[in-house]
């Protein structure tokens, strides 16, 4: 009797096995997806909208460009290094990125961000925008208030799978609005990556 329920348990834990094997799952190239991040932002101060992929041009060498102005993108990125995600930097694959004319706007659509994610190699495209600006300010003070919002979508770039998206908020405090703005993103940008870490986490069964 002993004998028949070790087998008995051995079948099952095969077949529950199987079952795991053949159950649909995000596929990715390595343990951690790449991910490549396409994320607009606007300070305080700055009357457009700033993204890399608008920089692409024959005339500019995007390697040679500063990427760490971009507050949200570079909060992101820290925020999934951390969790051991593979972060795509572009600044290292300019050369295998092509970007139409079309495609040089903030409101980028999902296929156009697919289509450079698939330049780079990258398993997921996190594209957003995030925009900070003057909060209320008391009468007499220096100190000046700032918020800022961000939202983001994070989808498989091999069939644009949606693996998270979300919308946060950050305020802050500062004497200096550039720095208030930044400070402000900063947290917007925390608070989402946390909550896209968690749901990404969960489609591709980390």
């Amino acid at each position: 009797m002993q004998k028949q329920t070790k087998i008995a348990a051995k079948i099952l834990t095969s077949f529950l096995f199987i079952l795991f094997l053949l159950s649909p799952r995000p596929a990715f190239s390595e343990e951690r997806p790449s991910v490549m991040f396409m994320i607009a932002e606007q300070n305080i101060g700055q009357e457009i909208f700033i993204f890399w992929w608008g920089w692409f041009s024959r005339e500019i060498d995007i390697k040679a460009q500063r990427f760490d102005m971009a507050v949200g993108e570079t909060i992101l990125k820290e925020e999934f290094l951390n969790e051991g995600f593979d972060v795509i930097d572009i600044s290292n694959v300019s050369e295998k990125i092509t970007v139409s004319e079309a495609y040089k706007i903030a409101d980028l659509t999902k296929k156009a961000a697919i289509e450079i994610g698939k330049d780079v190699g990258a398993d997921v495209v996190v594209k957003g925008k995030v925009i900070a600006k003057r909060g209320p300010t008391n009468t007499g003070s220096n100190v000046g208030t700032y918020m800022a919002n961000i939202t983001a979508t994070a989808f498989q770039v091999k069939d644009g799978l949606v693996l998270g998206s979300g919308r946060t908020s950050g305020v802050s405090r500062h004497i200096s609005e550039i720095t208030g703005g930044s400070q402000a993103i900063e947290k917007a940008s925390q608070k989402l990556a946390r909550k896209m870490i968690e749901q990404i986490n969960r489609k591709i069964g980390q």
